[in-house]
Parts: structure tokens; C-alpha cells; sequence
């Protein structure tokens, strides 16, 4: 299936580190796709520290790893004046400063290189992805900056087959891949028994192979009908043990956005058997935030991830960005923890205190000297008996223009454990293109008397909300006002205190950005 689309392909590189880094200075591609940054620098919704694409559209992350000492981010990249989905490449020594690389994969036999992981092995880098209108295919490098990507000859390894209404006896979509001693295994993330977004169910197909060549379907590591709700599927799924004895499925519905499995993988059945279930994106039907992720386990030890930020405005010659690497882990009690990596640090700057103080009831309080486009904050809130407290950021002098973070207790009923953590975006823009959307809001379970503490990141629009490491919420804002950079923190119902306020201007990952820096 799909040969009848033209191949495309990159350029040739050198298999040496210091030969590759010396053609890479001049590469031709790369050279556009710098020209490129600089052109849409004047763009005030382009982010100073989340990576973004040289232009095009980008969507899901790819494939994610490390090799040689060095981070790699993949990613569906569908390059200016070009219809085709192919992987865009990045490069970073940890995780926060990136540096583009040429395009790793092109559509040959497929219509489109759409998502796929990676599996790191001691002398090669297997990708697998998924190509529209073919199957799922395997590519190969060993290299190391891991620029030359040879497909495998019987690409679609994993063909798309006929199915049954039902969706026997599988359909063929986003994979992953990891080895065991018998072999290689592989998800399809998918759909059985229904439509999409309507009434189907979440099924995550398994594969089996001794040699990447040939397949053997293995029924499914699973299939939910409990956890999630009609409609849902598991695309984009990310398989990898996550402690104690547990894996975590990694995953993204259509429907609903980023979520997990956290179980018991039993390797004579091959089945998971879901302890836990959880949303990482909390917004109505189709708009969660936080969108696809990639995942892999570094040389550490750790589970790292990186999502797709949903878009609510199209902008202008590039479109999507990535969110800011996570860490995750279990917990004690084997409840998901979750944080930023902690090289962020290193892009702070300028370092504000705003004293404590009583935030009125009814009332807000804005911070003198906090502002910005790009910052870190830290802060600690008690809420007292307010019903409501929070802050708001991206704010214009009068308020017209705001981003609101609330936390939603449940006084009433006497149980702060129920309280909710949100995102309203209500008021964040003045623009007449932007899309509405809900507001984000997951659950903050609290103890009495627990003060509230969040850390947020603000990147020209970009928000994401992490509250300890039990919640991470996240939107994009974008707004109009030149002076849409205020800070200040509110209380409704009962009067609260901001017992701590650290902020932070946010340094530029792109060296065309970083005249912007503290704006």
C-alpha cells in the first residue's frame, strides 16, 4: 500500500561526530530553517524557552530519547509549501536548550510520516511510526547526531489491514516499541467497536517480532471500558516501566487529550492490568491542553515526557510548540507525581520577592515591580475560609485582558480534599480571532489548613500551572495588549494571605528571541 507516492528525501551526512558537525554549520536546510526563525521573530506569541518549529506546522512529539549523551526530540513537521507530514529533529544537552537539526524522516512509501517512539539499543536507534495509508513502519540510525535514518525494506512491517465494524481484528495506528528477552513488541494505539469520538472504546493492540521484519498480532495489552469513557482511543501510547514493580501506559484520546495507566504488566499474558487511571488534560470535549506526548527512560533512570500544546489562533507561517520536559514518578502510595526538569532553573533572571500580606475578600492585589511576558513565579497562598484565591497573569493595567489560576475549594461541604485547580481564559484576549475555551480545571486534593503552592511557567501565552508535584495544569493565552504583563493575586468570599511571591524573567532558548528577554 501507498506506493504511489513520490519518495522524498534529505541530504547524505557523514558518520563521524566532527564531520557531521562541520557539514551541519553550512547544511543548506539548516541555514533555511535559521533564516527562517529570524523572519518570524517579530511574532509576540513566539515562546523564548518552549520549543517551537522553524517555521511549518508542528504537531505531535516523536520518538524521544537519548543517544550518545544527547537528548532528541522528534516530531510531525509539515514544512512550509510542503503537504507532507515528515519528522522534524532537535537537539539538547538537557532538556531546555534545544538547537534544530536537519528533517529525520521523509514520507516514502506512506502519505505522511505520522507519530511513532523510539527504542534506544547499545549500537542503533529504532524508530517505529505510523504511515498514512501504508502501516506501521521501522527506521533505523546509528550515527551520532542520528541524521541518517535508513527504512526498513519491507516497510509497512505492520500493514493496515481490512477490518469489521467492530474494528477486527485490529486497526493499524501510532505505535511504540520496546524489547523483551524473546523479542521486540509493539502497540498500535487505536479504536474498537464503534466511532471515534462517539462511542467507541480504547484498545491498545500488541505486537511481536524476532526481527522487526514479521509481526505476530498478540490480541490486546488492553482494552478499556471502566476507565475511560465511550468515544475514547489510546493513541500515541508510551509503554515504560515507572517503578515498584509498575509500567505506565502513556497515552492520548482524541476525545479527551493526555492520560495514563499506571499497573502491573504481566509478561506471560502480556497484559496490563490498570491499577490507576489519569487525565493530564481537563478541558471540555476535544480541547484539553495539553495534547500527544513521547516518553522515554534516560540514562538516569527517569521517565521523561514532553506534549503538544493545543493552539486556540492560528498564527502566521508556523504553527504548535511543545511543552516543557517532564519529569514523572510514583509516588508512595503509587499515585503519579509530575515536575518540570530541573535544568529550567538555569534560565532564570532578575529575581522579584513580593512581601506577605493579606489579599482582601472580594479583592485583588496587584504586585508592584511583577511583570512580564516570559517569567517564572513561585507562591505560596493560605486561603483561609475564602472560597476562592489565586492569581492572575498576562494582566493589562485595567484588567481587561487577564489569565486567571484559581483554586476552587469545597468550604461548603466541609472537604477541601474535593477542591479544584483551574485555568479560565474567559477574559485572556481581546483578539476577535481567538478561539473560546473552557476553562482547564483538574482536581487539588488539599488538607486543612494546607496553604496552596504553585509554580508557574509563563512563556509569551504559553502557561503551565504546576502545583506541587501533584498537578500540572496548562493553556495558551494570547493576548493583545502591549501592557498585558501585570501580576497581581485575588481572594472571593473570605479574606486569604499570600505568605510567599518569587518571580522570576525567563531567558531565551533562541538566540534571534533574546532581545525580547524581560519584556
Amino acid at each position: 500500500m501507498g506506493t504511489e507516492f513520490e519518495p522524498l528525501g534529505g541530504a547524505t551526512y557523514p558518520e563521524t561526530l566532527e564531520e557531521q558537525l562541520a557539514a551541519l554549520a553550512t547544511d543548506e536546510q539548516l541555514c533555511g530553517f535559521r533564516a527562517r526563525r529570524e523572519e518570524l521573530a517579530g511574532d509576540r506569541y513566539r515562546p523564548l524557552y518552549h520549543f517551537s518549529p522553524p517555521g511549518g506546522n508542528m504537531n505531535d512529539p516523536n520518538g524521544l530519547c537519548r543517544w550518545r549523551g544527547k537528548y532528541h526530540l522528534f516530531y510531525q513537521f509539515t514544512p512550509p509549501g510542503v503537504g507532507r507530514v515528515h519528522w522534524g529533529h532537535a537537539i539538547s544537552d538537557d532538556l531546555v536548550h534545544w538547537q534544530d537539526l536537519p528533517i529525520a524522516l521523509y514520507p516514502t512509501t506512506e502519505r505522511d510520516c505520522f507519530s511513532g517512539q523510539t527504542l534506544v539499543e547499545e549500537e542503533r536507534v529504532i524508530a517505529i511510526y505510523h504511515g498514512t495509508q501504508s502501516g506501521n513502519a521501522i527506521a533505523t540510525a546509528s550515527d551520532p547526531l542520528l541524521l541518517n535514518w535508513h527504512k526498513h525494506p519491507r516497510n509497512p512491517v505492520i500493514p493496515i489491514v481490512p477490518v469489521t465494524p467492530e474494528g477486527e481484528p485490529y486497526r493499524v495506528f501510532d505505535p511504540c516499541i520496546w524489547s523483551e528477552d524473546d523479542g521486540y513488541y509493539s502497540l498500535s494505539g487505536t479504536y474498537a467497536a464503534g466511532e471515534r469520538g462517539i462511542d467507541c472504546r480504547n484498545v491498545d493492540h500488541l505486537f511481536r517480532s524476532s526481527d522487526l521484519a514479521r509481526w505476530e498480532h498478540l490480541g490486546a495489552l488492553i482494552e478499556d471500558g471502566f476507565h475511560t469513557e465511550p468515544g475514547e482511543d489510546g493513541a500515541v501510547p508510551n509503554f515504560w516501566p515507572i517503578g515498584d514493580g509498575r509500567h505506565m501506559l502513556l497515552f492520548f484520546s482524541h476525545k479527551r487529550a493526555a492520560q495514563y495507566y499506571v499497573g502491573r504488566y504481566d509478561r506471560e499474558t502480556h497484559r496490563l492490568i490498570p491499577e490507576r487511571h489519569g487525565r493530564l488534560a481537563f478541558d471540555g470535549y476535544d480541547r484539553g491542553g495539553l495534547h500527544a506526548p513521547s516518553a522515554t527512560i534516560d540514562d538516569d533512570g527517569r521517565f521523561l515526557a514532553i506534549f503538544n500544546l493545543r493552539e486556540c489562533a492560528q498564527s502566521r507561517g508556523w504553527f504548535g510548540m511543545m511543552s516543557l520536559p517532564w519529569h514523572l514518578w510514583l509516588a508512595p502510595d503509587h499515585s503519579v507525581r509530575m515536575a518540570p526538569v530541573p535544568g529550567l532553573q538555569s534560565l532564570r533572571f532578575d529575581h522579584r520577592r513580593a512581601a506577605p500580606r493579606e489579599i482582601p475578600a472580594n479583592d485583588e492585589v496587584l504586585l508592584d515591580g511583577i511583570s512580564g511576558s516570559a517569567m517564572e513565579i513561585e507562591l505560596r497562598i493560605d486561603p483561609g475560609s475564602a472560597r476562592e484565591v489565586g492569581l492572575s497573569v498576562l494582566r493589562s493595567a485595567g484588567g481587561e485582558e487577564q489569565t486567571t489560576i484559581m483554586l476552587y475549594r469545597d468550604a461548603a461541604r466541609h472537604r477541601p480534599e474535593r477542591s479544584r485547580l483551574g485555568i479560565d481564559l474567559s477574559r485572556a484576549s481581546l483578539r476577535p480571532d481567538v478561539f473560546a475555551r473552557t476553562p482547564e480545571i483538574g482536581p487539588l486534593a488539599l488538607d486543612d489548613g494546607e496553604p496552596l503552592e504553585l509554580r508557574v511557567f509563563i512563556d509569551r501565552g504559553c502557561i503551565e500551572v504546576f502545583a506541587g508535584d501533584r498537578l500540572c495544569l496548562t493553556a495558551r493565552a494570547y493576548p493583545q495588549r502591549d501592557d498585558s504583563t501585570g501580576v497581581a493575586v485575588f481572594a472571593r468570599g473570605s479574606a486569604a494571605r499570600l505568605l510567599s511571591l518569587d518571580a522570576w524573567q525567563m531567558r531565551s532558548i533562541w538566540p534571534e528571541l533574546r532581545r525580547f528577554e524581560g519584556r
